[in-house]
């Protein structure tokens, strides 16, 4: 991704992410509204561990600031949104700068006050609750779905306490630009106060030999269960079954004139993961409240008797268990202080967040 520090400085003192207090712009007598929103985050992650194979260099401290700008609007029916990151691309196979991207440029129809069909780039149906079930803020078990994407199509509903989304995205992406080919994603929730759960599933029909994705099946489970106004728990899991290629060819597109190459990926094989947590909520007061997890995970690239060992040596051998505590600050209802400890085989010792939301 090039680098475009210059707008995104620029864009970023002025937009920021998900909102808590939208600032109206526009708003019509029959209901017609424009309105800016965005948040601003400065942190991240504390004595991180290059081999955990989560971050893009082998560095203490990882930064993970980000700013986001959004604008969303409605015209009678039709609601859109366009949003913009400005992020660290602090992943494996990031670059480390910070780059400006947009993240959501899409336009929706509400089709009743219960049903809406999106259109464009917006997150992906599973998305939204891939993480349901978890209180912590960010060192958690990670399910791998597709998340934002372009050309994508999605529609969701609700069923008195039932609600559902299904969406279909052509030729998807990985956040570094791998191909992925279509993706398939669908969830079935059900919400009330004290209890909910929500089901999803993901199908990816691989790049065809374009990176090393191939085809993959996801499943997701994430619960909540509210015990009273102050104390929750909830958990959540994974499973998958995802085709990696074990090798790569350099073929020559023109051998007439040689010597310009593709990579083509071949050799693909099914490898199965699999993690789930187990956490908890206690609200203290209206500013305070602590949180925590226990989480467990295992891939099979980890397990030296498995024909998919990727021949590193984990230290933490086939599986890995963590624990993270954690506490937030709120002086406000848009402003939160989060720090967050691990124990265990965790992929940093800490991660330690400021953010700002309007």
């Amino acid at each position: 991704m090039l680098k475009k520090t210059t707008l995104a400085i620029a864009l970023s003192s002025l937009f920021v992410g998900a909102a808590a207090q939208a600032a109206t712009i526009y708003t019509h007598d029959n209901g017609d509204t424009l309105q800016l929103y965005g948040e601003v985050g400065v942190g991240g992650h504390i004595g991180a561990d290059y081999e955990y194979g989560e971050f893009y260099e082998d560095n203490n401290y990882i930064d993970d600031s980000f700013a986001t700008l959004g604008v969303k609007g409605n015209y009678d029916a039709v609601y859109y949104r366009l949003e913009l990151d400005y992020e660290r691309e602090n992943w494996r196979g990031g670059t480390g700068e910070m780059v400006l991207a947009v993240d959501k440029a899409f336009i929706g129809y509400h089709l009743n006050d219960d049903h809406a069909l999106e259109f464009g780039l917006t997150d992906t149906a599973f998305d939204d609750y891939d993480k349901y079930g978890d209180f912590t803020f960010d060192t958690t078990v990670e399910t791998g779905e597709a998340g934002d994407q372009a050309n994508t199509m999605k529609y969701e509903g609700r069923y008195q306490k039932l609600k559902m989304g299904i969406s279909y995205s052509y030729e998807a992406e990985t956040s570094s630009g791998a191909k992925l080919g279509d993706v398939g994603n669908a969830y079935l929730g059900y919400f009330t106060k004290q209890f909910s759960a929500v089901f999803g599933i993901e199908q990816r029909a691989g790049s065809g030999g374009e990176s090393s994705y191939g085809k993959q099946m996801l499943y997701g489970f994430g619960a909540r269960y509210m015990v009273n106004d102050r104390l929750s728990f909830g958990v959540n899991g994974f499973f998958e079954e995802e085709d990696r290629a074990k090798d790569a060819t350099n073929v020559d597109i023109d051998p007439i004139n040689p010597g310009e190459f593709i990579t083509v990926y071949n050799n693909f094989q099914t490898v199965k993961n699999h993690g789930a947590l187990i956490s908890t909520r206690y609200l203290l007061n209206k500013q305070w409240d602590v949180t925590g997890s226990y989480n467990y995970e295992t891939r099979e690239a980890w397990d030296i008797d498995s024909i998919h060992w990727d021949t590193k040596d984990s230290s933490w051998g086939k599986e890995r268990h963590w624990g993270t505590v954690g506490v937030n600050f709120r002086p406000s209802s848009s402003v939160v202080f989060a720090i967050e400890g691990n124990v265990g085989e965790a992929a940093q010792n800490a991660y330690a967040y400021a953010r700002v939301y309007f």
